[in-house]
C-alpha cells in the first residue's frame, strides 16, 4: 500500500462531513433508464452506472474509508508487535544456546552486540 498516502486520505475523509457528504444510494432513476445513478438527496452525483458500480460508490463513503484506515492502522501496529516479538524471542535463542554451550558471559555479550549490529543493518537494508 506504499502507492497510497494514508494520511492525506484520512485528511480528506475527515474533512467530508456528513452532513456535506450526505446520504448516497444507488438507484435506477425510471424503467427506460439505460443504468443506475447515485444520488444524494435529490441530486445524481454518478450516473450510467452499472447496478454493482452505483452500490459501490454508495458504499465509499468518508465512514467507510475511515473504518478501513483504522483497521490498517490497527493490523499494521500488530504485524510490528509480532516481529518483536519473533526478534526477541531469536535472540533469546542465540543467547540460550550461547550459553548452554559453556561461553564465557563477556564472550556472549561481544557475540551478542556483533549479532545484534548485523541484524540492525540488514534492517536498515529492508531484508
Amino acid at each position: 500500500m506504499s502507492n497510497i498516502d494514508k494520511r492525506a486520505l484520512r485528511e480528506a475523509a475527515n474533512a467530508a462531513n456528513a452532513a456535506s457528504w450526505g446520504n448516497w444510494e444507488p438507484y435506477k432513476p425510471h424503467k427506460g433508464a439505460r443504468g443506475y445513478e447515485v444520488k444524494v438527496g435529490v441530486k445524481a452525483v454518478a450516473q450510467h452506472c452499472l447496478k454493482v458500480d452505483s452500490v459501490f460508490i454508495a458504499a465509499a463513503n468518508p465512514a467507510t474509508v475511515l473504518a478501513l484506515l483504522d483497521e490498517l492502522e490497527a493490523a499494521e501496529k500488530r504485524i510490528a508487535e509480532l516481529k518483536r516479538k519473533e526478534q526477541h524471542s531469536e535472540r533469546q535463542s542465540v543467547i540460550d544456546a550461547l550459553a548452554g554451550s559453556g561461553e564465557e558471559w563477556s564472550d556472549i555479550e561481544e557475540y551478542m552486540q556483533k549479532w545484534d549490529a548485523e541484524r540492525a543493518a540488514a534492517a536498515g537494508k529492508g531484508e
